[in-house]
Parts: C-alpha cells; sequence; structure tokens
C-alpha cells in the first residue's frame, strides 16, 4: 500500500471519528423524571414555579411546551431579572435533561 493511501486511510478514519464525537455531543440527554423531580426541589425551582410547575407564584411551567436544547438555552440564559441563570457547573445537561422529563411528565 502506498504512503499516500496509509494516510488517505487514517484522514478517513479521522473525519469518521471526529464526525461520531461531534453528533454525540448534539445529542439530546435521555431525561428521567423521578430524578428530575428531585433535581427540581433541591434548585429551588418550586420556590416560584410551585411543587407542581403550576401552583407558584412565577410562571406555570408545567408540561412545558419547549425541546431540550430552548429549556436548556432558557436555564443558562434565563433572561430576566427574577430567575437566576444556571450555568453548566450548577445544572448538568442531564441534570436539565431530567428536569425537563419531570416537567412534561407532571399532569394536571
Amino acid at each position: 500500500m502506498s504512503r499516500a493511501a496509509v494516510l488517505g486511510s487514517f484522514a478517513a478514519l479521522f473525519l469518521v471519528a471526529a464526525s461520531s464525537l461531534v453528533l454525540s455531543g448534539c445529542s439530546t440527554p435521555e431525561g428521567n423524571a423521578a430524578d428530575g423531580k428531585r433535581w427540581y426541589r433541591m434548585h429551588n425551582c418550586s420556590g416560584c414555579h410551585g411543587e407542581k410547575g403550576y401552583d407558584g407564584g412565577g410562571p406555570d411551567i408545567v408540561n412545558i411546551d419547549m425541546d431540550y436544547g430552548s429549556f436548556v438555552n432558557r436555564l443558562r440564559n434565563s433572561q430576566t431579572a427574577v430567575m437566576p441563570e444556571y450555568g453548566e457547573e450548577k445544572i448538568s445537561d442531564q441534570d436539565a435533561a431530567d428536569i425537563l422529563a419531570f416537567l412534561k411528565s407532571i399532569e394536571r
């Protein structure tokens, strides 16, 4: 096998590996509602939104109609003076997926 062919094979392998890493980094973590309920309480979301997501003084967030990316963006950049911003060091992407799963699981 020529040197060019070997380098081409390595380049192709590198591209496949890099693409796989990029795609796995963009995937949505699977949320766990039971864990989300715990994180929701631990981060005091219920202080404004209520224990059930609709029984507090803040906005109603039960059965929230947001995809994962929008939800995480809102957590990280709340765009309001009332809601704190939660960086990944406070609420991980997995914990955010869990909280979202919890909110979507609540029955009114």
